[in-house]
This record gives structure tokens, C-alpha cells and sequence, in this order.
């Protein structure tokens, strides 16, 4: 008798995957320009993401290494009882030198490099950091494969304003300098539904709750 287990055709996918890609809440340390990875969520920041995510529900949950966003994404997930992963890729951008400093010491000492990060992204390179085009590269690749991986699911991905803005370019098809207009709070959600034929749709972005 042939074996044919490993040559059948799987069926094909006919429902939609919907992502929603809910960014971290508040970290403990306020007014930083970019937390490090160890940074934990602060009291409210918790409050923001169990109100944010109540009462969604999710075929896998997804998350950030860092821990403002692993750490209520495991919890999450263990509640909702679906698997729980973790993408490197879709941490947020090295910035080097500026992780752990406040905002106003950032714009003081870097001036330039600033105007140069809102109104020419593509060509910033963080100080000791990374390029913005290895980070949109990298979140871009990790995109299109959770795509195919989960296609046809329900998806909670939890991660980052910057990460959130790079999808946001390449699902609207905009230059990534223009999704720095798109306000990204603390624990707001922004859902992408794709569709068997490939078409993407935003269903919303700045949403409160699930």
C-alpha cells in the first residue's frame, strides 16, 4: 500500500488571519526614551494590558523577548490555555547608546541624530545600535512568516510602537517615515486581517480592548 503522508495536499486555507498587535504598557521608569530589554511593566502598566485584553480570545500568543511584553504574554496565554512564542525578531530596535535614557536627554545630546530619525528613518544608524534598515528588515521577514505559519488563526501578538509602525508601513504600503504619524499608546491594539487571496485589510489601530 502507498504511503501517502507525506505527499497529500493540505486543504486549503478559507478563513482570514487576524493579528492584533497590542503594544507593551507602562514600564516602571517613566519618560525613558527607550526601556531596556529587562525593563518590567510598572502597577498600571499591568492594569492597562489585562483591561486591554479582557476579553479577547486568541488561537496563539506571540510576544516580544523583552520582558515589559513576555512576561504578561506568558501569564496570557497559560489563562487562555493556546501556546505562547517567543520572536527575537519582533523586539523592538536597538538603540544603543540611548537605552535607558530619558527623552529630554536624548534630544539634548543627539540632536541632530534626531531630525535625522524622524525625517530621514531609513537612513538613521542608532550609536552603538542598530540600523533601521536591519530593524525593518528583520520585523518585516518575521511578519511574513508568522503569516503562513498562522494563517487562518487568530493571533495576539505583543510587542512595540516601532515594531507596530514597520507593519503598519508594509500593510498600507506607505514609506515607514509616514507611519511615524500613527500615535502608538500604551496598551492599544492595531488589527490586520489578511485574507486567503493575500489582500490585507486594518480593521483598526488605537483600539482600547479586544
Amino acid at each position: 500500500m502507498e504511503n501517502t503522508a507525506d505527499t497529500a495536499e493540505l486543504p486549503p486555507i478559507t478563513t482570514p488571519t487576524t493579528v492584533d498587535l497590542l503594544r507593551h504598557g507602562q514600564v516602571v521608569t517613566p519618560n525613558l526614551f527607550c526601556a531596556p530589554s529587562n525593563e518590567p511593566l510598572g502597577n498600571h502598566g499591568w492594569k492597562q494590558l489585562t483591561l486591554a485584553t479582557n476579553p479577547g480570545q486568541w488561537d496563539v500568543v506571540i510576544s516580544s523577548p523583552s520582558r515589559r511584553c513576555h512576561d504578561f504574554a506568558r501569564l496570557l496565554a497559560q489563562r487562555l490555555g493556546c501556546p505562547f512564542g517567543v520572536d527575537p525578531r519582533l523586539g523592538e530596535m536597538d538603540f544603543g547608546d540611548w537605552v535607558g535614557k530619558s527623552q529630554t536627554d536624548v534630544w539634548e545630546q543627539y540632536p541632530e541624530l534626531m531630525q535625522q530619525l524622524w525625517f530621514q528613518p531609513r537612513r538613521f544608524v542608532a550609536p552603538n545600535g542598530e540600523a533601521m534598515e536591519d530593524f525593518i528588515e528583520r520585523v518585516q521577514q518575521a511578519w511574513d512568516e508568522l503569516q503562513i505559519r498562522y494563517a487562518g488563526q487568530n493571533v495576539l501578538l505583543l510587542t512595540h510602537a516601532g515594531v507596530i509602525r514597520v507593519v503598519l508601513a508594509k500593510v498600507l504600503d506607505i514609506l515607514y517615515q509616514r507611519s511615524l504619524r500613527f500615535e502608538v499608546g500604551y496598551a492599544q491594539i492595531t488589527r490586520i486581517r489578511t485574507y486567503p487571496d493575500g489582500a490585507t485589510s486594518l480593521l483598526g489601530h488605537g483600539l482600547p480592548h479586544a
